[in-house]
């Protein structure tokens, strides 16, 4: 039978503002649950296994924000803190959001610890003028993330993970995988143009990405680690780029191992022939035999096609939730 959160009071639980001698207790509730989720999925990288890492961003995290603690005689059972973005996911929203290290409780009251934290933090976003809440939940903390549900809250990107390896692919439709250089850019271009529009229309919906040639082409020489494109005749059909530091990805999944994918596209009409399974083994096989073990990818998961391939082959690690309250006015 599944168990549900319930409205039952805590009434020996005190909420309070955070306070740096809670930090070293905080530490160890995050590490406790990021724990549990490498025990599953042995894939994700020790990075923020680090006490000395994790009280880093804490530190820094309270620093700009008072955050809410959970006491319970005088010991931390639960916190979180959060970040103010002014023009989250480009949507022009004041938006507080809470890291998937900035939170953490204790196993006992789980999913009523939540509740009574996001109380106190909703409060606090509300007087800010924070016009979206937005987390990001370990993905096997399924009594945190039962909670944010039940509060408005819904899931709009997915980090996951997989080590490198060589996908299954038994067919072939003619594709041909090359890595990109200076003379791809013209095609390149023309991929990312029918990227771009691809997020605003329905169901996905999102603001037109900014994207441009002047990007792509400084990447080849700063920014990007690889693009990967793939062809069918003398047709450019689709691209998959990777690049160090993916903006808007967790950095529960970087390490220097990671081989981090920002971009990909496939034209609608190649997307059943394997297309964007090629390109990636064309990328994994060269990451492999440079040392990296494992690869990351963040997408929408409203983006059903997207959706459906990363999730075939890659572990959900973290799940970032969205609540827009209605009666707080829009932007405009």
């Amino acid at each position: 039978m599944t168990a549900y959160c319930t409205d039952t009071p805590l009434r020996d639980v005190t909420i309070t503002a955070f306070r740096p001698e809670y930090t070293e207790q905080a530490v160890s509730l995050f590490l406790a649950e990021f724990a549990r989720l490498r025990s599953r999925i042995p894939a994700v990288p020790d990075t923020m296994a680090s006490p000395a890492t994790v009280t880093n961003r804490l530190d820094q995290l309270f620093d700009h924000c008072p955050g809410v603690a959970a006491i319970r005689q005088e010991r931390l059972v639960g916190y979180l803190g959060w970040r103010t973005i002014d023009d989250f996911r480009r949507t022009g929203r004041r938006s507080a959001y809470c890291p998937a290290w900035g939170h953490a409780a204790i196993q006992r009251d789980h999913g009523q610890l939540y509740q009574l934290l996001y109380q106190a933090a909703c409060r606090q976003w509300t007087d800010a003028g924070c016009q979206t809440h937005a987390v990001t939940l370990l993905a096997n903390d399924r009594r945190a993330a039962q909670t944010f549900f039940f509060n408005g809250f819904g899931v709009t990107v997915i980090d996951a993970i997989r080590p490198i390896d060589i996908m299954n692919r038994t067919t072939d439709h003619g594709t041909a995988v090359r890595k990109t250089t200076l003379a791809d850019l013209d095609a390149l271009a023309v991929l990312e143009s029918e990227h771009r529009r691809h997020y605003p229309r329905p169901p996905i919906l999102m603001p037109e990405r900014d994207r441009n040639l002047e990007r792509i082409r400084s990447g080849f020489a700063e920014t990007i680690d690889s693009t990967w494109l793939a062809t069918s005749g003398d047709q450019a059909i689709g691209f998959l780029r990777f690049e160090p530091n993916v903006e808007g990805a967790s950095d529960i999944v970087a390490s220097p191992t990671t081989a981090a994918i920002s971009d990909a596209f496939v034209r609608p009409a190649h997307r059943t022939r394997g297309v964007a399974t090629d390109l990636l083994n064309a990328a994994l096989r060269e990451y492999a035999r440079a040392g990296f073990t494992r690869c990351s990818v963040d997408f929408e998961s409203f983006n059903p096609e997207a959706r459906a391939f990363w999730l075939r082959s890659f572990s959900p690690v973290c799940l970032s939730v969205i609540r827009h309250p209605e009666a707080i006015p829009a932007p405009g």
